[in-house]
C-alpha cells in the first residue's frame, strides 16, 4: 500500500513531455510543427492527429534521453504495454499490448515480420538500440492491415535512416562509447547523408557485452549460482533514391547475440540468437493522386543452444520470404477527401532444426482493400482482408473507426475489428506435444478515446478497450497437447496526461488497468499487468543539462492459472542526465532502478537490479 501512495503522489506531481498515444507535440512559442506522420495503423503514412487507432510514437530524442540500456527495458514504460522478462539483458523477452500474449502481438522490423515461426514470439532482447530511429506501437486489432498474429497490435521498430544531416551537411557521422554495471561495456557507430547522385544512404553497427548477474532464485528449475552474461553485434543499413517516377529503397538489420542461462548439467546453458529483417522496394508514381509499391522481404530467427562450446540437441532455424503489392488512389469528391487502397501479399515459412518436425514449410497469401475517407472533422478508416494458410486453411478479417473533432483540440474515436492468431510450427507439429487439427485464434475488439488539448502546453488522451478471444490455444497436464476451447476477455482503460510547466519543467503521467479474464472459469490470466502506473518529471538545468526522473509502479498479478501464486507489486525509479558540452560532444549518466527493487515479472526469475550506464557521443 505504501508503494502505490508513493506512485500516486509521484504521479499527482508530474505531468510529461513528448511523445505518446495520439498527441501532437506542443508548439513552441514561435515555432510551428509539422503534423506528425505514422505509418503502421494502415500501413501507409497518415498524420497521427487524424488517426482512428491508439498510436505512441517513441522518437530519437526520448530514445536518447532513456535510461534503458535494452529494447524490453524501453517498452515497459509505454500504457498498454507489458514486458514479460526472463532476466536481465540477453535474456528472452516477451511483449504483450493490452493483454494479449507475444504470440498475439506483432513485431516488425521495418514492417517485416520478425517472429520465430517455431515459438511464433520474436527475439526482442537482440534488437539493440543503438540501430533505433523510431518505434510506432499502434494498439487494438490490425489483422485487416498485416493478417495474422496483430490481435493486441503491432510494435513497429524502424531502424535509422539516411538522408541530408540535421544541419544540413550533406554527410555526418558519430560514435557513443560507454560503460554500465553491473560490468559491461558497448560501442557503436553509424553514418548517414545524400550522396552526389542523391542516393540516401544509412550504415551502422554496434558491439555490447555485459558480465550480468544471476537471472534466476535458487527454487528455479535447472539453478546455477553464477551470472549470465550476454554478448552482441549488430548491423543496419538503409539505402534510398528519388526519381522522377518513384523511388527505390532496401533497409535490413542483422545481429547476433550469444546469451547465457542457467540449467543443469549436461543441458546447454548458452545460446546464439541470429535475428535478421530486410526489404527491398520500389514506390512507383503513376501520377501525383495515384501510386503503387512492390516490396520483397526476408526475415530468420535462428537459435543454437550448448554447454562449454559443444552444441545441445536443439537448434531452430525459421526463415520467411515474402512479396508484398499494394496500389493506392487519391481523389477528391466535394469536400472530401477518398483514399482507397488494394494490394496482395504473399510468404513461404521454413524451419529448420534438430526437432524432427512433420512438416517443415507452409505458405501464405492474401488479398485485401481499405477505404478512408476525409470530411472537415470526420475522419473513416475501413479495412478487409481475406488470408489462406495451407495448414488449417482460411480467415477474413475487418476493421472500422472514425474520428471526429468535436471542437478545436478536442477529438473523439472509435474502432471496432476482428483478429487472428496462426497456430505455430510448436503448435501443429512439434513431436509428442502438438495437435495438427488446430484452428486459429479468432478475437474481436472495439475501443473508444478521446484526446483533448485544453492548452498548447497541456495534452490528455484516455481510451476505453474490450476484447474477446475465443478458440485460444491452451493445454493441460499431464499430456500438454494443445487444444482450441479457450476464451478469454479483456477490458482495459488506458490514460496519459502530458504538461509543459514552464520552459524548463515538464512532466507526463499514465494509467493502465486491465482485467484479463478466462472465461472458462472467471480467473485472471496469468502474467498479465493488471494495474500500472508512471510518472516522468523533466528539467532542463542549463541549456546544456537535462535532468529526468521515471517512476513505474506495477501492481501485483497472478502467475498460475490457478490464480494461486501472486507475484508482488513493485515501484523502480529511473533517472538520466544528458549534457551536451557542443554540437559535436555529449555525456549521458543514467540510472535504472534507482533503489534496486527487487521483483520478478516470472516466478523464480529476477527483473533487473540496480544499473548505472555513462556515455559519450561525438559527432562528426
Amino acid at each position: 500500500m505504501l508503494r502505490l501512495t508513493l506512485a500516486a503522489g509521484a504521479i499527482a506531481l508530474a505531468i510529461p513531455t513528448q511523445s505518446q498515444a495520439q498527441q501532437v507535440p506542443a508548439a513552441e512559442n514561435a515555432t510551428v510543427l509539422r503534423p506528425l506522420v505514422v505509418t503502421t495503423p494502415l500501413r501507409r503514412e497518415t498524420a497521427l492527429v487524424r488517426s482512428t487507432s491508439s498510436v505512441t510514437v517513441i522518437d530519437e530524442e526520448e530514445l536518447r534521453k532513456s535510461a534503458a540500456p535494452d529494447l524490453p527495458s524501453l517498452l515497459k514504460r509505454y500504457t498498454g504495454v507489458s514486458i514479460v522478462g526472463y532476466g536481465g539483458q540477453g535474456a528472452s523477452s516477451n511483449v504483450y499490448l493490452r493483454g494479449m500474449s507475444a504470440g498475439q502481438t506483432l513485431v516488425l522490423v521495418n514492417g517485416v515480420r520478425t517472429a520465430s515461426a517455431t515459438s511464433g514470439t520474436s527475439s526482442i532482447f537482440n534488437i539493440p538500440l543503438a540501430s533505433i530511429e523510431r518505434i510506432e506501437i499502434t494498439k487494438g486489432p490490425h489483422s485487416a492491415q498485416y493478417g495474422a498474429d496483430a490481435i493486441g497490435g503491432v510494435v513497429n521498430i524502424i531502424t535509422k535512416q539516411g538522408g541530408q544531416c540535421a544541419d544540413g551537411r550533406s554527410a555526418c557521422a558519430s560514435i557513443t562509447t560507454g560503460v554500465t554495471h553491473p560490468w559491461g561495456g558497448y560501442v557503436s557507430a553509424d553514418m548517414r547523408g545524400r550522396s552526389e547522385g542523391g542516393v540516401d544512404y544509412s550504415i551502422g553497427g554496434s558491439i555490447l557485452g555485459t558480465r550480468g548477474y544471476d537471472f534466476t532464485t535458487p527454487l528455479a528449475w535447472g539453478h546455477e549460482p553464477d551470472d549470465d552474461g550476454f554478448l552482441q553485434g549488430s548491423l543496419n543499413f538503409s539505402l534510398a533514391k528519388e526519381y522522377g517516377w518513384g523511388r527505390l529503397y532496401a533497409d535490413g538489420l542483422f545481429a547476433r547475440g550469444r546469451s547465457q542461462y542457467d540449467d543443469t548439467f549436461p543441458s546447454s546453458n548458452e545460446v546464439d540468437t541470429d535475428t535478421f529483417a530486410g526489404k527491398a522496394g520500389a514506390r512507383l508514381r503513376h501520377s501525383d493522386s495515384w501510386s503503387s509499391t512492390v516490396e520483397l522481404s526476408s526475415s530468420l530467427d535462428h537459435s543454437t543452444n550448448f554447454r562449454d562450446g559443444v552444441s545441445g540437441d536443439s537448434e531452430f532455424d525459421t526463415r520467411r520470404y515474402g512479396i508484398f503489392a499494394s496500389t493506392e488512389k487519391t481523389f477528391e469528391a466535394g469536400d472530401a477527401r477518398h483514399v482507397v487502397t488494394g494490394g496482395a501479399e504473399a510468404y513461404r515459412e521454413q524451419v529448420d532444426s534438430t526437432v524432427d518436425f512433420e512438416v517443415t514449410s507452409r505458405d501464405l497469401a492474401a488479398v485485401f482493400g481499405q477505404y478512408s475517407v476525409e470530411h472537415g472533422a470526420l475522419t473513416i478508416d475501413s479495412g478487409l482482408r481475406y488470408d489462406h494458410n495451407e495448414q488449417f486453411g482460411s480467415a477474413t478479417t475487418y476493421n472500422i473507426g472514425a474520428s471526429f473533432e468535436i471542437v478545436p483540440d478536442l477529438v473523439a474515436r472509435a474502432s471496432y475489428g476482428t483478429g487472428f492468431r496462426a497456430p505455430t510450427f510448436n503448435d501443429l507439429y512439434y513431436p509428442n506435444y502438438s495437435n495438427p487439427n488446430l484452428r486459429p485464434e479468432k478475437s474481436r475488439s472495439y475501443e473508444l478515446g478521446l484526446n483533448w488539448r485544453p492548452t498548447d502546453r497541456t495534452t490528455l488522451d484516455v481510451a476505453f478497450y474490450q476484447t474477446w478471444l475465443t478458440d485460444a490455444i491452451a493445454s493441460n497436464p499431464p499430456t500438454y497437447l494443445p487444444f482450441n476451447v479457450a476464451r478469454a476477455k479483456v477490458t482495459g482503460v488506458e490514460a496519459t496526461v502530458t504538461h509543459e510547466f514552464n520552459d524548463r519543467w515538464s512532466g507526463k503521467a499514465s494509467i493502465d488497468y486491465r482485467s484479463p479474464k478466462n472465461e472458462d472459469n472467471g480467473r485472471y490470466i496469468p502474467y498479465r499487468d493488471r494495474f500500472k502506473a508512471t510518472a516522468e518529471l523533466e528539467f532542463a538545468a542549463t541549456d546544456s543539462l537535462d535532468l529526468t526522473a521515471r517512476l513505474l509502479y506495477g501492481a501485483a498479478r497472478y502467475a498460475d492459472a490457478a490464480n494461486t501464486v501472486k507475484l508482488p507489486e513493485y515501484v523502480t525509479v529511473d533517472f538520466a542526465a544528458n549534457y551536451t558540452f557542443d554540437a559535436q560532444s555529449s555525456l549521458k549518466f543514467s540510472v535504472e532502478n534507482l533503489f534496486d527493487e527487487q521483483y520478478s515479472t516470472v516466478t523464480n526469475y529476477r527483473a533487473p537490479g540496480r544499473t548505472f550506464n555513462l556515455s559519450f557521443t561525438r559527432v562528426f
